[in-house]
């Protein structure tokens, strides 16, 4: 008799562990992905950005530039002293900036400034990705060409 309540203890204790094991296969894996490129251009629309390095430029200055989603498809900021606006082209894994129009004021700055550094950054944008409150152009070889905190 005591057998006999050692085997269905024994088999009890089998099924109990053969659950188990199959119920943990079920668990999907979490496989941390590595930051998606941006976006969709709804996440970045009515979003305002400071820029805090732009490549090139050994450190970022005021009046720092600025960019601004005002719709999906619009943005507008300041390069520091010129004001511009254009439109934005978000895709599956891409961004373009422009054409940009830009104010054309007459700036106290040296061609090859932070200011036109920033603007060359704008134009050579293929791609970005987004890490919490900051957003990063990406250049068409996969280089980090300038970096935003968001403000709002």
């Amino acid at each position: 008799m005591a057998t006999m309540a050692n085997r269905q203890h024994g088999l009890k204790l089998c099924i109990v562990l053969l659950m188990g094991f199959l119920s943990a296969c079920a668990l999907p894996i979490r496989v941390d992905a590595p930051i998606s490129p941006v976006v969709a251009s709804a996440t970045l629309s009515g979003t305002e950005w400071v820029a805090f390095a732009i490549d090139g430029v050994p450190e970022v200055t005021l009046p720092k530039p600025r960019l601004r989603w005002t719709g999906a498809d619009q943005i507008t900021g300041t390069g520091g002293c010129n004001g511009f606006r254009g439109s934005a082209l978000v895709g599956t894994g891409t961004l373009r900036l422009g054409p940009l129009a830009s104010t054309g004021r007459a700036c106290l700055s040296m061609p090859g400034s932070q200011e036109d550094l920033f603007f060359k950054a704008l134009e050579l944008t293929r791609n970005a990705r987004l890490d919490g409150d900051q957003l990063s152009l990406i250049d068409e070889s996969g280089k980090v060409i300038a970096r935003f905190l968001k403000t709002n």
